[in-house]
């Protein structure tokens, strides 16, 4: 059963690695081109995400192998407006940051806050059609193990996508493209926000 779920996973992520990294698009890429970063440190934030969706992915696994079939539309719904409304608020603050940095919050949370990692485990739990597919999958193992190791794969086959982050975060080195960068941050946050709101009234 081990190999068979990790390797499901696996294809699984690799076959629709891309459309996850469509939809997660406008979150990862302001974040990439908001900032002039070396490129050991932009390797470094591609690999926080990465571990970011990696803690996600197997946390959701967890609880689908726990509860299985319990979960229902609507918890299904409330947990993913709350994850949008934190990656609103999150996507908010990241520019605040950026802007204010010597603003006494600002300055905290630049200091204690991985906005990478947390961009990463707050995508990792947005439901989108290949994580949709993926949960279908483990919820047909019927057991906890099943369902982690599968989610463990599908993190590994999405993964190779994220790679494409690193040479787009050359372009933030121009001042226009970092700006332009913040700009779409802010529009995105009140699209997840927007997004998130609506999740909870359904």
């Amino acid at each position: 059963m081990i190999i068979e779920a990790v390797s499901q996973g696996i294809l699984l992520g690799l076959s629709t690695g891309i459309f996850c990294l469509v939809t997660c698009a406008p979150v990862y890429v302001p974040f990439v081109l908001s900032e002039d970063r070396k490129l050991r440190r932009n390797i470094l934030s591609v690999v926080e995400i990465a571990m970011g969706r990696l803690i996600a992915y197997l946390f959701f696994g967890l609880i689908l192998g726990i509860f299985g079939k319990q979960i229902d539309g609507s918890w299904l719904n409330r947990a993913i407006g709350i994850a949008m409304i934190l990656l609103s608020v999150l996507m908010l603050a990241f520019v605040a940051v950026k802007k204010w940095p010597h603003f006494g919050l600002c300055k905290l949370s630049k200091k204690y806050m991985n906005y990478p990692a947390f961009f990463g485990f707050l995508t990792g739990i947005n439901v989108c059609p290949p994580f949709l597919l993926a949960m279908s999958a483990a919820l047909s193992y019927a057991s906890i193990a099943g369902s982690v190791l599968l989610f463990g794969g599908f993190f590994v086959g999405t993964s190779f996508y994220l790679i494409l982050l690193v040479p787009l975060g050359l372009a933030a080195k121009v001042e226009n493209i970092r700006q332009i960068g913040l700009i779409t941050s802010v529009m995105s946050g009140l699209m997840f926000l927007t997004l998130g709101l609506g999740y909870l009234l359904l």
